[in-house]
This record gives C-alpha cells, sequence and structure tokens, in this order.
C-alpha cells in the first residue's frame, strides 16, 4: 500500500501549478490558468488521499479524476497554445475554443477509458500550438514543442517503469510533471499569449 510520503510529490504539483495558474491568469490566459489549475487539483487529491490517510476511500475518485481531469487540462492548455498561436483571444474562436474543452470533458464522463486517447491528441495538438508560436527562429520552436512533448516521455519511460521502483517511478514522474507545468509557463510566456503582450510582468 502507498505510503503517506507519495503526498510529497504530489505537493509539488500543486505548488507549481498554483504559482503557474496565477501567472497565467494575470496576463490574461484563463483557459491555459483554468487547466494548469485542474493539473493541481488532480494533484491536490492525490495530497489528501496520501498525506491523510484516505488511500482506499479516495482512490476511485482520485484515479478517475486523474484521467478526465487531465484530458480536459490537457485541452485547455493545449488551446491555450493554439490560440497564441493564431493570435486569437477573444470572440467566437474562444467560444469555440471552450466548446472543445467542455466537449472533452463530456467525453470523459460518457466514456472514460475515452480519456486516454484524448489526452494523447491534445498533447500532440498542444505541440504543434507550441511550435507555431511566434518566434525568431527555428530552434525556439522546435524548444517550446519539446517541452510541451516531455509529457509523452514521462508517461512512457517514467510512470510505472520496470527500471524503477514504484517509489522512485512515482515521485519522479510527479516531479516532472511539476517541472512540465513550469515550461508551460515559459512556453507561453515566451509565446506572448497576452493580448498586449508584457512578459516582464509574468
Amino acid at each position: 500500500m502507498p505510503a503517506p510520503h507519495y503526498a510529497l510529490s504530489e505537493a509539488l504539483i500543486v505548488f507549481a501549478a498554483l504559482w503557474v495558474a496565477w501567472k497565467m491568469a494575470r496576463g490574461g490566459g484563463w483557459p491555459g490558468a483554468l487547466g494548469v489549475a485542474t493539473f493541481g487539483f488532480a494533484a491536490g487529491i492525490g495530497v489528501i488521499r496520501f498525506g491523510f490517510g484516505r488511500i482506499e476511500q479516495l482512490a476511485d475518485f482520485h484515479q478517475a479524476f486523474a484521467q478526465i481531469g487531465g484530458a480536459t487540462a490537457m485541452a485547455l492548455v493545449a488551446l491555450q497554445c493554439c490560440m497564441g498561436a493564431m493570435r486569437i483571444w477573444s470572440g467566437w474562436r474562444l467560444g469555440l475554443a471552450t466548446m472543445l474543452a467542455v466537449a472533452t470533458l463530456a467525453l470523459g464522463l460518457l466514456e472514460p477509458s475515452a480519456s486516454v486517447p484524448a489526452f494523447l491528441a491534445w498533447l500532440i495538438v498542444g505541440a504543434i500550438g507550441c511550435a507555431a508560436l511566434p518566434a525568431p527562429g527555428m530552434r525556439l520552436r522546435l524548444a517550446r514543442a519539446a517541452v510541451f512533448a516531455s509529457f509523452l516521455v514521462n508517461v512512457l519511460l517514467i510512470r510505472r517503469s520496470p527500471l524503477l521502483s514504484m517509489d522512485a517511478s512515482w515521485h519522479i514522474y510527479h516531479a516532472l510533471i511539476a517541472l512540465w507545468l513550469i515550461g508551460v509557463w515559459w512556453v507561453l510566456v515566451k509565446g506572448s499569449y497576452r493580448t498586449q503582450p508584457a512578459p516582464h510582468n509574468l
């Protein structure tokens, strides 16, 4: 059975998510901020589950929210990247982005197993959006896309890795998610997702 120390790396995600969501919301990136906050909320459930001895009681809820909420969160962050790439922050296109995120949530609620391919699809969309963000050169575009896509590497190589113990796999996986959230902030700030870009205020 997982020990209370499992809450520690979940807490890293919570702190990173709170900081990044606050920074992004201040900069006008509300869809991305909401997506980041959703990642943080899922980790917060983990903090309560492991830190307060609710391991069995919250197991199903934690897993369901991490899966469905994770897909929805990824949709919101990916759509923020795409809106930044297309210089779209308001109007009917923002409404369309909201509808796509809601559709991702509804799909997960109706068919939870569909959240996994939806998460991967939005991860790809987000990486493409990051590569399309305005940049002075291709190197920065590729760096942004690589930062965003690194979540997939984390899922495939670290999460439940046969080369790592369960404890090490758990903590490294979650620590890398926290770093990924900070990386998303870097990507979107450099991409100037604001209507009035002011990176020094972010």
